[in-house]
């Protein structure tokens, strides 16, 4: 009876080693499975045909409250549009004919998206109060903000304008990334291949995703604070328009 006993002490014990292994391997098993950088987006918002890429992989469609990691690409078609919330509570919301990737946040700043053709909607949200540092490329510009709301449209040929509709934005081509300009609420710039950025100059028409009466500074007569003391020109700040497209974007490989 003891020797029966002692055995089948020894087994229960041995299983319980196995289930507090397996509980621990259950446990630890979601770290491991983070996607690289350790961040995962998710979809607040899809409307129409939204496709998402994942490596190499086939286009898969995207639904709502579907998760998005690094290096995950979203495509919209000409009657689609989306809207991704990181973890920090930051969201961008993606609008129709657009492309973008999503990257790994690493560093003092951290490169959350690139946008390779399209319109989006970024708003970075401050953490408990404090600077949120983050950067976003396209083909030609770095736009690198600290908590704002702004807007950026690329074209085909990767000309890229970005407005500001809340806090301070620098831009800054990507050849020449220490010649920056600094863009205010209700301003917008152009940045083209091989030059530095446009002088900002204020909006007069609003940006997909930027309304008017968002912009920060904005009185109910439709000025700005500094356009009081003279005439601002609208210059080349209108809606990117049409890409021509009249179905979904390339995959980007």
């Amino acid at each position: 009876m003891d020797c029966t006993s002692g055995s089948e002490a020894k087994v229960i014990r041995t299983h319980f080693n196995f289930t507090v292994l397996f509980v621990l391997l259950l446990v630890t098993l979601p770290i491991w499975a983070e996607p690289p950088g350790g961040v995962e987006g998710q979809m607040t918002a899809v409307k129409g045909t939204v496709s998402l890429v994942r490596g190499q992989a086939s286009p898969v469609p995207l639904r709502k409250h579907d998760t998005v990691q690094a290096g995950d690409e979203i495509l919209t078609d000409r009657k689609s549009s989306a809207t991704v919330r990181m973890p920090d509570g930051s969201t961008t919301s993606i609008y129709p004919n657009s492309h973008v990737v999503l990257r790994t946040e690493t560093g003092n700043w951290k490169e959350f998206l690139h946008v390779l053709l399209g319109n989006v909607r970024v708003q970075i949200e401050k953490l408990s109060g404090r600077p949120n540092p983050k950067t976003l490329t396209t083909p030609t510009a770095i736009i690198a903000v600290r908590g704002t709301i702004f807007g950026v449209a690329v074209e085909r040929t990767g000309d890229t304008q970005v407005g500001v509709a809340k806090g301070l934005v620098s831009v800054a081509n990507q050849l020449h990334p220490g010649d920056e300009v600094m863009v205010k609420p209700g301003q917008s710039v152009w940045v083209r291949r091989d030059q530095r950025p446009t002088q900002p100059q204020m909006m007069r028409e609003p940006m997909p995703g930027l309304s008017g009466h968002d912009w920060e500074g904005m009185d109910s007569h439709g000025y700005w604070d500094d356009m009081r003391s003279g005439s601002h020109g609208s210059g080349d700040m209108g809606h990117t328009g049409s890409h021509g497209n009249t179905g979904q974007t390339v995959p980007h490989r």
